[in-house]
């Protein structure tokens, strides 16, 4: 597995999450998917930028 890890820059601040996917693909959706809820419950814009993959066991 492989962890790639996401930043969501909202303009009150700058959040990082870290999403366990076998590839790249899943783990765009599910970042996709995160931000989605945080737009529609914020209704603030939201960027999501990748910031890298780390390799795991």
């Amino acid at each position: 597995m492989k962890e790639y890890i996401f930043l969501l820059e909202e303009p009150v601040r700058t959040r990082e999450i870290k999403i366990l996917a076998s590839g790249m693909m899943d783990a765009f959706k599910k970042a996709k998917e995160f931000r989605k809820n945080i737009v529609q419950d914020t209704k603030l814009t939201v960027n999501m930028i990748l910031k890298g993959v780390r390799y795991t066991d």
